[in-house]
């Protein structure tokens, strides 16, 4: 009897490594395939659209704030310019090779916005490889600038995150998950949404997370449990595939926190422990797709291009987590996490911006100090903690990344800001039900 239990354990412990193997290997050889046919697109087809980025690339700073003084309104260009850049020199005769090498036009003596138009007008060859990313957002920017320049891709993307964003809402509002709807309103927000589409860069975790959070609404609302896990492990994938190292963490806490919201409203009470162990369960799943597709890209570029990677690749590595920029640890992880909090809309507009995101958190601790309940649930409360302080865990572990990139990578705080609203609701809902 015993041991029938344990091997019915065992088969079905072996099921489940099967399904995420197959679903991981499926899923790496679709998005390199999808990468690989943008590189077949002929270079003369995109060559125009791209002379025309570059001249509008090249008429404003590489890091130009949209609002003087306001370090979170500041757009990369510098990113954008590169990732043009690998997309113009794909070679359509060899697309595997180049997909892996990612390899553009780089010189010393101009800006990357520069270089990319000089690449363009003078026919210069790639002589600098970019491998340690994957640049997946190429399988849909290079078959795009077939039709359009950078520009009118900036305008799609903002078309299409108000239409992700408009759809989210609308699936939570017709859910009547409003206290989720108010707290992904509220991130957006404060992570000044509205210059997301200004750079490719800040824009595929944004969508990525949307999609995924009404994918993730309707597995927990038609009662799809199973399928949790491998849904998770897609969105670190794609999110590793897509990513530029921005925001990475949006795609796993905000699906995350809205889903365990929704399956609390669906299911009612039900024990801690289990949730506890759903939700890290769906945090391990996540990193392991996450962090197993960055090592897919360095494995297949060391087969396909016949040589090692890994020392170039472990030295970016070090200094992402490292460097040196004269100041010591503590000063440099706890100005990592001060750097990305004060980006948040609106602390940076003035003394009034300031007063105003001080008088709403003040606003915050007063309601949830004055009116919360006597039964408070606490265990669930710990639980959105802990997933809103991921992005400064992140922070702490990138630290060099973290201190130097604040002015995009503060959005992963939307997170955070989701997780304040929903426990807040914890604190006072049962208020609230009396007086209703």
């Amino acid at each position: 009897m015993f041991s029938d239990i344990i091997k019915r354990g065992i088969v079905e412990m072996v099921k489940h490594m099967v399904k995420y193997i197959l679903t991981f290997l499926g899923v790496v050889f679709l998005l390199t395939f999808m990468l690989v046919i943008s590189a077949k697109i002929p270079q003369t087809a995109i060559k125009e659209n791209v002379r025309e980025s570059a001249e509008y690339l090249c008429q404003g700073e590489l890091f130009g704030e949209v609002v003087e003084r306001v370090t979170g309104s500041k757009i990369d260009r510098y990113a954008d310019s590169i990732l043009l850049g690998i997309a113009y020199q794909y070679d359509s005769r060899k697309p595997l090779a180049s997909v892996m090498e990612s390899a553009y036009y780089h010189s010393d003596m101009n800006n990357e916005n520069e270089n990319l138009l000089t690449a363009v007008r003078e026919d210069c060859e790639a002589n600098q490889q970019y491998l340690r990313y994957w640049h997946g957002s190429n399988a849909f920017v290079r078959p795009l600038l077939v039709i359009f320049h950078i520009k009118q891709i900036y305008v799609l993307n903002g078309i299409l995150l108000a239409a992700f964003i408009l759809g989210l809402l609308v699936i939570l509002i017709r859910k009547e998950a409003y206290v989720p709807a108010v707290g992904v309103v509220t991130g957006l927000i404060m992570t000044s949404v509205w210059y997301v589409p200004l750079s490719l860069e800040y824009t595929w975790t944004y969508l990525i997370m949307l999609v995924m959070s009404m994918i993730g609404v309707g597995i927990i609302y038609h009662k799809r449990y199973r399928v949790v896990g491998v849904f998770f492990l897609i969105s670190g994938m794609i999110t590793g595939f897509m990513d530029f190292l921005t925001t990475e963490t949006l795609t796993l806490t905000v699906p995350l926190l809205i889903m365990l919201w929704v399956e609390e409203k669906q299911q009612g009470q039900e024990d801690m422990k289990n949730i506890f162990r759903k939700a890290g369960k769906a945090v391990v799943v996540w990193g392991f797709g996450y962090i197993g597709m960055w090592m897919m890209k360095w494995l297949l570029a060391s087969i396909v291009l016949s040589e090692n990677v890994m020392p170039y690749v472990s030295e970016h590595i070090e200094e992402r987590i490292g460097g040196n920029i004269g100041i010591g640890p503590i000063g440099y992880i706890s100005g990592s996490i001060w750097n990305n909090m004060k980006c948040l809309f609106p602390f940076e507009y003035g003394i009034i911006g300031a007063l105003t995101g001080l008088a709403l958190v003040l606003f915050v601790i007063y309601t949830g100090y004055v009116y919360h309940g006597n039964h408070i649930d606490k265990k669930r409360i710990l639980l959105y903690v802990l997933i809103g302080l991921i992005p400064y865990i992140r922070y702490v572990v990138l630290h060099n990344h973290s201190y130097l990139h604040h002015f995009f990578t503060y959005r992963a705080q939307l997170a955070t800001i989701l997780a304040v609203v929903l426990i807040l609701e914890q604190l006072i809902k049962e208020v609230f039900q009396k007086k209703k």
